[in-house]
This record gives structure tokens, sequence and C-alpha cells, in this order.
């Protein structure tokens, strides 16, 4: 009897070491952080003085969205006795993370935050490939109601709750990267998951500190074609039928066109140049629904991360639908104009029309929200 009891003790003690040593292992590989971002940054953000009652933030698509920010300003200012000022945070190389990276730096927030970007959030590598599926399995726990209220009261708790995974160190400064498709296809489903997510903090962020946030879409230059068709999504077949394609519409025969490229995205649908080429042939035959949707779908498969795709701006729009947060659905207007003869600059940024005129349709709505 005594060896067994003493059998039993023995195991228990062996499990109380073993768990132990499994919680304290876990409590010292992880950082505390409610949210289990796979990142960290070697130094805080730069501390920046705001001087203005309205924050711009984003990446080289906010850079230049300021450049507009006095037409804002005046459309806000008319009638008061003292103008508005607007500051800006936004930089080329800014992603998201690096936003809410300078957000959370601010001492003092504004009384509206303005987010455009989108654009570069694949401008630096923010995690190996190879912890992917602990990162996923971790934001699968914070998903979780009840894991998420107990971390909100006891955010200690993070350091039991997650998988350790590798965090990748970023410097004060991003450090471009090229990178290539098959690191592109690997990484894309958890950057997006990254994106929403990083979103969603700065929403909590926003109303913790009584800021107005609006969230804002980037515009797509439909015109510019893809840079590169992912290699699953090609053959010789399907490179010979785009060549046919395009000798068809070089004679003016879009009808014939049309059927075929038709027939040839509904077998194949993730190429992005046999994409980009029905919304062109779409667009020829006054198709016009037909042919923005699918010259959406082709920047979406573009095997080449070089600007936002349609795929952000659908984040951008759901995450402002279930948060409640004000959006300005830029995109959207230069896609309703879309027949114009030229409604982008170059290949990013759209004719300088189109942000006064966004400018202003947005300072008129800041101006009823505030009741100025």
């Amino acid at each position: 009897m005594k060896k067994v009891v003493f059998t039993i003790l023995k195991l228990l003690l062996v499990a109380v070491l073993t768990t132990g040593f499994f919680v304290w292992r876990r409590y010292s590989l992880n950082p505390e952080q409610k949210t289990p971002f796979p990142y960290i940054f070697n130094e805080p953000a730069p501390l920046i003085e705001l001087n203005a009652p309205i924050l711009i933030a984003g990446d080289r698509m906010g850079f230049y969205f300021n450049k507009f920010s006095p037409i804002l300003a005046e459309t806000i200012s008319k009638d008061l006795a003292k103008p508005i000022r607007i500051q800006s945070i936004a930089k080329p190389g800014m992603g998201l993370h690096r936003t809410l990276h300078q957000l959370k730096s601010l001492k003092q927030w504004p009384q509206i935050l303005i987010f455009q970007g989108a654009s570069e959030e694949f401008s630096e590598s923010k995690f190996n490939s190879s912890e992917i599926p602990l990162i996923r399995r971790n934001f699968a726990l914070y998903k979780n109601e009840k894991i998420e209220t107990l971390l909100i009261l006891f955010p200690w708790l993070s350091r039991i709750i997650y998988e350790p995974i590798k965090q990748t160190k970023l410097a004060p400064s991003p450090l471009p990267q090229v990178i290539g498709e098959e690191d592109y296809l690997k990484k894309l489903e958890t950057e997006l998951l990254l994106f929403e997510q990083e979103l969603v903090e700065v929403i909590t962020l926003s109303k913790d500190r009584n800021s107005l946030l609006i969230l804002t879409t980037t515009p797509i230059n439909l015109e510019t074609p893809p840079k590169s068709v992912c290699s699953f999504a090609t053959t010789t077949y399907i490179e010979a039928e785009i060549l046919r394609l395009r000798k068809l519409l070089k004679e003016n025969n879009p009808k014939e066109a049309y059927i075929k490229s038709s027939k040839l995205i509904s077998h194949f649908s993730g190429n992005s140049q046999l994409l980009y080429l029905h919304g062109q042939v779409a667009k020829r035959l006054g198709q016009i629904d037909e042919a923005i949707n699918t010259l959406l779908s082709a920047s979406a498969y573009d095997c080449v991360p070089w600007r936002v795709t349609e795929v952000h701006n659908s984040i951008i729009r759901k995450v402002a639908r279930d948060h409640q947060v004000l959006l300005f659905d830029f995109a959207r207007m230069l896609e309703n104009d879309f027949t114009a003869n030229t409604t982008f600059f170059d290949e990013l940024y759209p004719q300088n029309l189109y942000y006064d005129k966004g400018m202003q349709q947005l300072g008129l709505v800041i101006k009823r929200i505030l009741k100025l």
C-alpha cells in the first residue's frame, strides 16, 4: 500500500514539475501582449508633438493625400473665425504596423484621425514563414471571446496562453525587402490577417482615446495591368490563348474576344493577365460593372505586391462596417468615374481633381459631424 501511495505521489510530483516547467517556459519566452502580433520593434517610435485637431496617418498614399489637406481644412473652416489645422504622420514605407506603432506613442490623440494607406503592407518582412502555423493558432485563441475577455482583465496571462514564437525584430526605419512569388503566396493569408487585426487595434485605440476615426479606401488604377501572373495560374495553353485575345483586340474584334475571354476566366480564374484582358474587353463593349469587378480581381491576383489591392479595400470596408467606423470610400469614387478618359496621374495616384473633390466631400462630412 505504501508503495502505491509513494508511486502516486511521485507521479503527481512529476506532473506538477512538468506543468510548472511548461508554464515557466511559456512565461519566459512570451512577451506580454493582448494581441499576438509576431513582430516587435527594437525602439519606441519617435515622439511627435501634436499641434492640430486633425491627423492624417498612413503610408505613401497618405503622404500624397496630405498634399491636398489645405482643401480639406478650407472646407471645414468655412464660416469659422479661425481655420482648422491638419497635421500628418504619413510617410512612404509606413505599413499599417508602423502606423500603429507610431500612434501608440502619441501622448495626446487628435480629435479626428484619418487613415489612408494599405499600399505598402509588404514593404518589409514582419514574420518568418516557418512561424505561420503558430501565428494563426495564436490568433485563433485571441478571437475566442472568453480568452479575449480574460486577457483584458489579466494581460499577463498572454505569456502563458499563447504559443511561443520567434518574434521578428523591426528596426526604427523599414528595411525594404524583395519578396519572391513563393514567399509572397505563402505569407499572403497571414499578412491579410495581420492587416485586419491592426485595423481593429487602431479602432480600439481611437475609441479609448475619444478620437473620431475615419478609414479610407485607396484608389486602384484599373487601367494599369498586373505586373506578374502567379506560376500556378498559367500554362502554355493559357499563354497561347492570351496571345489570341490580344490579336482579336488588335483586329478590333472585341465581341469575339469577349466570348473567348469569358470562357477562359470561368476555367482559369486565378490568372491576373487573363482577368485584366477580359476587363478591358468588357469596358470596350460597355459592360462597365463587369469590367470594374474583373479588373479589381486582376489586381487581387497580381503576384507582385506593389500596390493596394481590392482585398485590402474589402477588409477596410468590412472592418469599418463591423465596428461602426466612419468610412470614406475614396476608391469607389474613382470606380464610379471609370469611363472618364484619364482618372489617374500615374500607376498609383489619381488626378488632382479627384483629390480636390474627395477632400471637399470629406470636409463636408467632418463639418456636419462636428456641427461647425
